[in-house]
C-alpha cells in the first residue's frame, strides 16, 4: 500500500512526512532532495520532475520510485514554473488501486494568512509576478483554488470507500490517521509534532541541476498521452 497526500501546501505536510520518517515509512517529500545521498534509484535527480515526465511521457507516474511507500507536498517551484502533481490523484489511484489518499487541511483563513507570509512574502510575490495580479486578486484566486480543489478530491472518491482521509490538522485525532493507514503502516504517533513548517517547494537544490526545469520537459509529451501498460 502507498500513501499520497494530495492536500495543499502549509498544511504541516513536513510534520506529516517526519511522522512518517520516524515510524519507519520510507517517505518522499516534495523534490527529495534528503534522500539523495541514500537512494540511488533518485540519482541527483529531482523527484517531482521525474514524476511530472513520467506523467508527461504516459508512464505510470511513480517510475524510478518504486521504493517509496509514502508522498507528501508533491510539487515544486522554480524559475517562475510550478510542478503539482498531487492535483494528478485520479491519475494516480487508477496507477496504484491498493494506495490510499490524505487531503490534509485546516482552517481556510489561517491557511491563506500563512501562505501569504511563508518565506517573508516571497510565495505571494512569485504569485502575483506569474498572474499580474494584486494582493488581493492572488488571495482570491487561492481561496477558489482551496474550495475547488477540496471539492474535486471529494467528489472523486465519494464512491470509493476507504480510499481518502480528510485530515484537518488542527482538529482531526491522529489516531484517525494511524487507524487509516494501518496494518500496512504502523504509525508511532508520539512523533506526530503538529507545527508551522515551510513548504519544500523552496528546497535550496542547485541551480545547475534545475537548469530551467522547462528544458527537462519534451514538448512532444502530454498528460493525455495514452498511458504505458
Amino acid at each position: 500500500m502507498r500513501l499520497f497526500q494530495i492536500g495543499l501546501n502549509n498544511c504541516a505536510d513536513l510534520a506529516l512526512h517526519e511522522l512518517f520518517t520516524a515510524s519507519g515509512v520510507t517517505s518522499l517529500r516534495g523534490s527529495g532532495i534528503d534522500w539523495q545521498e541514500t537512494a540511488p534509484t533518485l540519482d541527483r535527480r529531482n523527484a517531482q520532475i521525474r514524476i511530472d515526465r513520467n506523467i508527461r511521457a504516459g508512464r505510470h507516474a511513480l517510475d524510478g520510485l518504486e521504493e517509496f511507500d509514502a508522498f507528501f507536498d508533491m510539487e515544486f517551484v522554480v524559475n517562475g514554473g510550478s510542478i503539482e502533481n498531487f492535483r494528478h490523484f485520479a491519475l494516480l489511484a487508477e496507477d496504484y488501486p491498493d494506495a490510499k489518499f490524505l487531503l490534509n487541511t485546516r482552517d481556510k483563513q489561517d491557511w491563506l494568512r500563512d501562505r501569504a507570509l511563508a518565506r517573508d512574502g516571497l510565495y505571494l510575490r512569485l504569485a502575483k509576478e506569474r498572474t499580474g495580479m494584486s494582493d488581493k486578486g492572488v488571495l482570491n484566486m487561492w481561496a477558489d483554488d482551496f474550495h475547488r480543489h477540496h471539492d474535486m478530491v471529494r467528489s472523486y472518491f465519494a464512491p470509493q470507500p476507504g480510499r481518502l482521509l480528510e485530515f484537518d490538522i488542527d482538529r482531526t485525532p491522529i489516531r484517525d490517521l494511524k487507524r487509516f493507514v494501518a496494518p500496512d503502516m504502523h504509525l508511532m504517533t508520539r512523533h506526530w509534532q503538529r507545527g508551522d513548517h515551510p513548504a519544500s517547494v523552496w528546497d535550496n537544490w542547485p541551480l545547475s541541476l534545475l537548469t530551467a526545469w522547462a528544458q527537462d520537459r519534451d514538448p512532444d509529451t502530454s498528460p493525455n498521452k495514452p498511458r504505458a501498460a
